[in-house]
């Protein structure tokens, strides 16, 4: 069976920033990954190299910054007011600080993840552009399964990446903190993040 929409196809890859020699931010080598295809559930590069592959393909490709976390984008540097922030009058500074990385919500209830990185009188300035947006990837992997996909495939799984909401302290500067990098997350093409109220801290 060949790797197409409806598909699950169970994976084990790692992740390199720019290229082969590049930084791993996401390895699955020791631990196979099922990766459900044909539901615009992983970025677009990642699906395309990999549909029409089968069991046993060996795979390595590259992808650039449109294929994989897009390109940064000004209108995704947002100011948030600090009251989203604060509880019985106090400013969470466990969470309010240069570079840490805070999980949020939209308008729409869409988790997303924004990065301190001014703190103003007011407010507090936070970058909302994924932390690989502009970078090329490679990849690198094997195909050890592919099946059809089955109505149990599409139950939500909890504890999966990008789920956690409610403004919690992900910390760190690293860009292999990323985590879950064959992921697609939300885009907010309807401009912009719209998260000043979202969080619920």
């Amino acid at each position: 069976m060949l790797i197409d929409k409806n598909t699950v196809a169970t994976l084990v890859y790692s992740i390199h920033l720019h290229n082969a020699e590049g930084e791993i931010i996401e390895d699955a080598q020791a631990e196979p990954k099922e990766l459900l295809f044909g539901f615009d559930k992983m970025i677009s590069g990642f699906e395309t190299n990999l549909t029409g592959m089968t069991a046993g393909n060996d795979f390595s490709f590259n992808l650039n910054s449109t294929e994989s976390f897009g390109e940064r984008r000004d209108e995704m540097i947002v100011s948030v007011p600090k009251t989203a922030f604060m509880v019985n009058g106090n400013l969470r500074e466990d969470l309010i600080f240069i570079g840490n990385v805070i999980s949020m919500m939209d308008n729409q209830g869409r988790p997303l993840k924004g990065k301190v990185i001014e703190i103003l009188e007011g407010s507090i300035k936070m970058d909302f552009n994924h932390p690989l947006a502009g970078e090329g990837l490679y990849v690198v992997g094997k195909v050890l399964n592919v099946r059809e996909m089955t109505a149990e495939d599409l139950e939500p799984k909890s504890g999966g990446c990008g789920s956690g909401c409610g403004c919690s302290a992900e910390g760190g500067e690293s860009q292999s903190g990323a985590g879950c990098s064959t992921e697609k997350e939300h885009a907010h093409d309807d401009g912009g993040c719209g998260c000043g109220s979202g969080c619920g801290c």
